[in-house]
């Protein structure tokens, strides 16, 4: 019976010993990746305007071209402006009357002042003058603003480049006449760009911690800067806009391409990940032990995202055929 039990512990002891797996391992470190996102994205120009008259008049001359570069100030359309200024002619006259017929009011007050004193005259007659210059004086403060109002759509008359621009379309002709609100040329700011972007709900976490972007188009590579993630989602497509700033160069406005950056979160290689009770993961070594640790939210084929440390062992060489918590023997 002894010689039994010995004989039973011995082929136990063998037993044990034939259950332990030989595998290798890799520190999380050494194997991480950490996969690049990419979407479509587009370069816009904060400054995209129509330019349009803004009074009623012939168009006189265009002395701008399709991909002229602009200053701020520089003339785009020029109107004919001659009935404008025979309005600023009228109005200027008509100041000058009432200013003269002003300073008569003036003296024939004073006039009145004086005889009253002597009373050589009514108190009726020193407010009737009173009156009078009071009433000039309003027609004239309507005047001056008449006289202003004029200038200003003299000015008008001549459209100018409200920000540096290029110019990319010409919408009015030569002898056209236009009304106030005609559209009359089309410049883009090319020295404010930004890069739009639409992020969907799954790309925005690791949007969130990635700290390096680039708009990547088919001539080069641009480097960005996120400034806003809008915090409103589109009812329609369920995503957020991005607005991106360039970092240093500037692409053309128009350009489109894709927005890269790498995620910041370790992820395991697709061909380190197995499947374990429909359950997909890695395993890692604990203490010598297997232990499967799940990977949630990837399907098949896709690397997977871990939160464990960088230092953590896992199981390389061996991983297909070693079970939850099986004894592990490293090489």
């Amino acid at each position: 019976m002894i010689k039994l039990i010995l004989f039973s512990t011995s082929l136990l002891l063998n037993f044990n010993a034939f259950a332990e797996t030989r595998i290798t391992e890799s520190k999380l470190a050494d194997v991480a990746i950490y996969p690049e996102v990419s979407i479509p994205a587009s370069a816009i120009s904060m400054n995209d305007a129509k330019i349009s008259a803004e009074v009623r008049a012939r168009v006189k001359s265009i002395p701008v071209l399709v991909g002229d570069t602009l200053k701020r100030g520089d003339t785009l359309v020029q109107l004919d402006n001659k009935d404008i200024k025979l309005n600023l002619l009228r109005a200027e006259v008509a100041l000058k009357g009432i200013e003269s017929r002003l300073k008569l009011a003036d003296y024939q007050l004073a006039q009145a002042k004086t005889l009253i004193k002597d009373k050589a005259i009514t108190d009726e007659l020193l407010q009737q003058r009173q009156a009078e210059v009071t009433t000039l004086q309003a027609e004239r403060d309507a005047q001056v603003v008449a006289v202003d109002m004029a200038k200003q759509e003299l000015e008008k008359c001549t459209i100018r480049a409200p920000f540096d621009a290029v110019l990319v379309e010409r919408l009015a002709q030569v002898g056209e006449l236009a009304n106030a609100g005609t559209a009359m040329v089309r410049i883009v700011d090319v020295s404010r760009i930004e890069v739009s972007v639409k992020i969907q709900p799954q790309d925005i976490a690791s949007l969130q911690r990635a700290d390096e972007f680039k708009f990547k188009t088919l001539d080069d590579s641009y480097n960005l800067k996120l400034r806003k993630l809008t915090p409103v989602i589109d009812p329609i497509q369920r995503n957020r806009e991005a607005r991106f700033i360039f970092a240093d160069k500037l692409a053309l406005t128009g350009s489109t391409g894709t927005l890269t950056w790498k995620q910041s979160i370790p992820h395991v290689p697709t061909n380190l990940i197995v499947r374990r009770a429909d359950k997909l993961g890695v395993f890692i070594n604990k203490n010598n032990t297997a232990d499967f640790i799940e990977i949630s939210g990837i399907s098949e084929g896709q690397p997977g995202p871990v939160n464990f440390g960088l230092e953590t062992k896992l199981v390389i060489d061996g991983r297909f055929a070693i079970q939850q918590d099986e004894t592990l023997t490293t090489e």
